[in-house]
């Protein structure tokens, strides 16, 4: 078997069973002992099945602190920028990133792997988003949450270099698989989501990829309120719970409110003072759960 990232012929199989908490599959996930990226096994034949119609689609209250974090990502986003210009995002869910930067002055693009999934983001904001191959000249472009899911990233991001205006920036947002919640949570780590999730990388696999299509990295954060505290404390919850990610699925509408599922809230609650400082801590170390990685043209 050999790393697809950067050619390593040794990997070692680091999880036997980690469980898809939506059909409850198990799938193995391997990692090269050279540059540390990891990798799902099998690949479904036929992923539509692991991605739920609420996929992502959080209750109301959950969604609205979503949109405070996400509004605060995006304004650094265009700071990089003099004035606004074009936008690409590639997997730009229900497109609110994308809004937002509209309402700054963006000319704003996006993407979805389904038509059923473009209408949510067109239904809700008006946007322009297609389905398949987009093409345009674009000052941002945008993978955010979204490379992991791709088993062959080479070809991807070579695309979106082609669309990368001179002077242009890649922003790419993935797990870190070597962040110190992934050694916590091991097979039950939050930020796994096997099988969506079809490449797991470390920052070095990472830099492997990027510097294939011609991409330097010009800035690394760890910095993710939005998504680490919560995935210490989901990670924490699937040591104890048999049911993984039984909070998630409450919160995405998936299942009902029952008595597991609101004691797990309040249980959440009560982790959430030690996910926070957790968080900020690992961040300063730079083994946050998630990485954002802002890349130009070599």
């Amino acid at each position: 078997m050999v790393c697809g990232i950067c050619g390593g012929t040794a990997p070692v199989r680091v999880f036997d069973r980690a469980a898809d908490y939506v059909t409850g599959d198990g799938f193995e996930v391997w990692q090269c002992g050279v540059c540390g990226s990891g990798w799902t096994a099998p690949v479904p034949a036929d992923l539509g099945r692991y991605y739920p119609v609420r996929y992502r689609q959080y209750k109301p209250a959950v969604a609205k602190v979503l949109e405070v974090f996400y509004a605060w990502r995006v304004r650094g986003w265009s700071r990089m920028f003099e004035a606004p210009g074009a936008v690409y995002e590639m997997g730009c869910g229900n497109g609110l990133m994308l809004h937002m930067l509209k309402g700054m002055g963006w000319r704003a693009v996006g993407s979805e792997r389904t038509e059923e999934a473009a209408q949510v983001a067109r239904e809700a904001f008006g946007l322009d988003v297609r389905v398949g191959e987009v093409e345009g000249v674009f000052d941002l472009v945008l993978l955010f949450q979204v490379l992991e899911h791709v088993a062959e990233p080479g070809p991807v991001l070579a695309g979106l270099v082609k669309m990368m205006a001179p002077g242009g920036k890649l922003v790419i947002g993935v797990p870190n698989f070597a962040s110190w919640q992934a050694r916590f949570g091991r097979a039950g780590w939050f930020h796994l989501d096997v099988p969506r999730h079809l490449r797991h990388y470390t920052l070095q696999a990472l830099a492997v990829v990027l510097a294939g299509q011609g991409l330097e990295i010009e800035r690394v954060s760890y910095v993710s309120p939005e998504h680490d505290p919560f995935g210490w404390v989901q990670s924490a919850l699937n040591w104890v719970d048999g049911k993984a990610n039984r909070l998630t699925r409450f919160l995405m509408g998936i299942d009902r409110a029952d008595f597991w599922n609101v004691a797990q809230v309040g249980m959440a609650c009560a982790l959430g003072l030690v996910a926070v400082p957790a968080s900020v801590v690992s961040w300063v170390a730079g083994r946050g759960a998630v990485m954002e990685v802002v890349c130009r043209k070599n």
